[in-house]
């Protein structure tokens, strides 16, 4: 009668499907083997209980008549999860019903698995004894499945919030909150700065700033906010070059920067939407020691400085970097590539070349990263010639597939005609440092990419490749450009796009270099940059993460202030279901236990 094996398997089984989920996760060849062990484990679980159950008769046959319907509750749960997870034969894809289809499955381990521990566990407790206690297997089993609902109504509670996290705005301007970044810039002081708001008494424009600097003055004891009147305090005015009223100045002993607002609403509205990124800009220069970034030039890559007949720019990418502090300068031929990359190079970009690089020019990138550099290769697999990165890419441990990745469902309609397949989308990133806020407001924002390949481990390297951004289930690599899947010619899978590397340490260099692969330059470009806050966030702690700075990685700032809309059947709906429908399922639980206690 005791139940240890029973248990085991299905806590195994369990295990090896959590193991396949979210350590391996779709696209990997480890998911499926796990996912079929996992799943032969809770149905072994489930079959020795039926075995047994038929076997016997009398309180034993009504006690293990209570263990067979746990069971195959949590099997149901597991072959609904197996419905809806991503890239299941089932291809329910993405929308609301594969959304209540996983909550359906969530509730239903919980239902099945709660119940199953609490009652093994009381019926291993009787193992010797004269006779079962069915009625305390029963309580065990009732405590199981209420603590599962408890849960399980939390968790929708949860849900429920998350995805109605929104706020209304009933002000002239959005309430300004500081972005995680410069948050974590401001916790990461190491030596006192001061804010200086030159603003006279009663201005609108100080008022609607002041909780902003507030929330960051609570950030750190290194930090001092304080208010001040210029024409009242001419001399500390001169001493911070403070012109005029307006004025926000960023001190750290003799270095002082400036953000210039206005005194009148009107005319300060477009720069308190961007109060976020300049102030924070200015906080790098004057506590972290500027960096620079290179761009290679030379082979028809992208440039940070493009013309009306160019194919879009870098531009945004680079008014990024110098929000953190980078120098960004560019590197061709006549900089000397051919012979190494400059030594204050802390990054460098190679924004998808179009024309062949110079077997020199590759050997210095590779010696630079291989010496320690940081590297962000932009591979554009829409090219009439290679570009001879064979060996970097091979120095690096990937290799790159040039089809274009096609989709007829998941694409964004960016130009209204076919070859919007190509335009994708996601939401699928990977638990990787580059990419840990992404993970966290995936349902918030998504990745844009257009015209991209795939990325992929190169056999037998000893570089250590992470996949970071992955594209949604149904994908193919397009083969022949009529942009239809063909059947039996094109596979629809889930395809890398994003890789992140960290090579081996070479001669005591500290670390080995590290860089960020793409098949895909327009993931950085001004069409998407400029209008995709998923892909602004990626760059953001793709390069914190190069040059490692992880602590400073952190939600980044819009770009625009958005409105939000919202309906009053929407809200009425978010309130009535979380004021009332929760407390009274968790009422109606609390009640039907209650009934069946009295009359057991």
């Amino acid at each position: 009668m005791r139940g240890s094996m029973a248990l085991a398997w299905y806590l195994g089984g369990l295990l090896l499907l959590f193991i396949g989920e979210r350590v391996f996760g779709p696209g990997s060849s480890a998911r499926t083997p796990l996912a079929v062990l996992g799943v032969l484990g809770v149905i072994a679980a489930l079959g020795s209980r039926l075995q047994k159950w038929s076997a016997s008769s009398g309180e034993t046959r009504a006690v293990l008549g209570r263990l067979v319907p746990a069971y195959a509750a949590a099997l149901a749960g597991v072959a609904a999860y197996g419905a809806a997870a991503e890239g299941s034969p089932a291809a329910l894809g993405e929308g609301d019903f594969a959304v209540l289809v996983k909550l359906a499955s969530a509730m239903l381990l919980l239902a099945g698995t709660l119940p199953i521990v609490l009652m093994e566990s009381s019926l291993a407790s009787m193992y010797g004894a004269v006779r079962l206690e069915s009625r305390r297997l029963a309580d065990a089993g009732r405590a199981g499945l209420a603590l599962a609902l408890v849960i399980g109504g939390l968790g929708l509670l949860n849900y429920w919030a998350a995805e109605a996290d929104t706020k209304i705005d009933l002000r002239t301007f959005r309430t300004l909150v500081p972005s995680d970044s410069t948050v974590e810039m401001i916790r990461n002081l190491q030596e006192p700065v001061t804010v200086t708001l030159f603003f006279p008494p009663g201005n609108d424009v100080h008022r609607t700033i002041a909780p902003y600097f507030d929330d960051l003055d609570k950030a750190s004891e290194q930090l001092t906010v304080r208010t001040v009147d210029r024409d009242m305090n001419p001399t500390l005015a001169k001493e911070l070059r403070a012109r005029k009223n307006g004025t926000i100045v960023v001190s750290k002993g003799d270095s002082h920067e400036s953000v210039p607002l206005a005194l009148k609403p009107d005319k300060a509205r477009s720069k308190i939407k961007k109060l976020d990124g300049d102030f924070g800009k200015k906080l790098a220069k004057v506590t972290r020691d500027q960096k620079t970034a290179y761009f290679v030039l030379g082979h028809g890559e992208r440039t940070t400085s493009p013309r009306a007949d160019d194919s879009p720019g870098l531009k945004v990418t680079k008014e990024l970097l110098e929000r953190m502090n980078f120098k960004v300068k560019k590197l061709g031929p006549k900089d000397d590539l051919g012979n190494q990359v400059p030594e204050d190079a802390t990054l460098v970009f190679l924004p998808g070349p179009r024309l062949p690089l110079l077997e020199p020019e590759v050997a210095s990138l590779i010696e630079y990263v291989q010496g320690g550099g940081a590297l962000v290769v932009m591979v554009d697999p829409d090219v009439e010639e290679p570009v001879q990165l064979d060996p970097l890419l091979a120095a690096l441990g990937v290799t790159i597939g040039t089809d274009v990745l096609t989709h007829d469902r998941k694409f964004f309609p960016f130009r209204g005609a076919l070859s919007d397949r190509q335009f994708l989308l996601t939401t699928r990133f990977g638990t990787h440092d580059s990419t840990t806020v992404l993970s966290r407001i995936s349902n918030q924002v998504a990745f844009f990419l257009d015209g991209s390949g795939s990325v992929d481990k190169l056999e037998g390297t000893d570089a250590d490749v992470q996949f970071t951004v992955r594209s949604v289930a149904g994908t193919w690599a397009e083969s022949d450009g009529d942009l239809e899947w063909d059947k039996g010619v094109e596979k629809k899978d889930v395809y890398q796009l994003v890789a992140a590397v960290e090579l081996p340490e070479r001669d005591g260099a500290g670390r080995g270099g590290r860089a960020i692969v793409t098949a895909d330059v327009d993931i950085a470009a001004d069409t998407i940059m400029a209008r995709s806050k998923g892909n602004r966030q990626w760059l953001h702690d793709a390069v914190r993460w190069l040059e490692d700075d992880i602590q400073l990685i952190g939600e980044v700032a819009d770009i625009e202030d958005v409105p939000v809309v919202h309906s009053a059947e929407g809200e009425s709906l978010w309130f009535w279901s979380s004021t009332f429908g929760v407390p009274m399922l968790f009422f109606g639980v609390g009640v039907g236990v209650q009934r069946r206690r009295r009359t057991a």
